[in-house]
C-alpha cells in the first residue's frame, strides 16, 4: 500500500503542499496538541491530556482528549484575525509513580492547567508554544527539532499545544493584518 504524499519534515507533521492548501481553505490556524517527552508524542505514555478551543466569546471550537489530535488539525470556524482561548489540562497517570531513581525526584501527579488567548494570523510561520507539567521545557524542544526523546515518568512528563497561524494579541495595538 503507497502512501499518499510525502510525509513533511520532523519536527512539524506538514508540507509545502500542506501550507499551499491551508492559505486556500480560509481557515485561521491549525493546533497539534503535544505530549512526552518522547518521540512519538501522539503516543502519551502515561501523560493524561485533555486542550479545549473556545471562541472570544465562549463558543465551542474543538477538544481532544490524549492521544486524538496527533498532527496538524486544522481550527474549523476560524478565520485570520478571531481570538481563540486555548486551555490545555494534563496530569501523569502513569502507573509506577517515577521511575527516574534520581535523588530530590519530586513526582508531579496533580492536574496542571494553562490557558491563553491567541490571534490567529493565518501565517503557518507564526508559531506558538504553550503547556503544563515538569518537562514542558523537553517536550518544547522535541517539537522543535533540538532534543531527543526519552520516555516521560512522574517527575518528567509535559503536555501543551503548538498553535500555528497564531501570535499573541498586542493589547492596545492594531494587529498587521489590520492596519490599512
Amino acid at each position: 500500500m503507497g502512501r499518499r504524499r510525502a510525509p513533511g519534515t520532523y519536527p512539524y507533521d506538514y508540507t509545502a503542499a500542506d501550507d499551499a492548501r491551508f492559505a486556500e481553505s480560509g481557515v485561521g490556524g491549525t493546533l497539534r496538541v503535544l505530549h512526552g517527552p518522547g518521540r512519538g508524542m501522539g503516543v502519551t505514555e502515561g501523560v493524561v491530556c485533555r486542550v479545549s478551543v473556545t471562541a472570544s466569546d465562549g463558543a465551542h471550537i474543538d477538544e481532544s482528549h490524549a492521544g486524538k489530535l496527533g498532527k496538524e488539525h486544522r481550527l474549523h470556524g476560524t478565520a485570520s484575525g478571531d481570538r481563540i482561548v486555548v486551555e490545555v489540562s494534563a496530569h501523569f497517570g502513569g502507573e509506577a509513580p517515577c521511575s527516574c531513581a534520581a535523588d530530590g525526584c519530586i513526582p508531579v501527579l496533580d492536574e496542571l492547567t494553562a490557558a491563553r488567548e491567541v490571534e490567529l494570523t493565518g501565517d503557518l510561520d507564526d508559531v506558538i508554544r504553550f503547556g503544563v507539567g515538569p518537562g514542558w521545557v523537553e517536550v518544547q524542544a522535541i517539537d522543535r527539532g533540538e532534543s531527543d526523546a526519552d520516555a516521560p515518568s512522574a517527575c518528567r512528563w509535559g503536555a501543551g499545544v503548538r498553535v500555528r497561524g497564531a501570535c499573541l494579541p498586542l493589547l492596545g495595538a492594531v494587529h498587521p493584518i489590520q492596519r490599512r
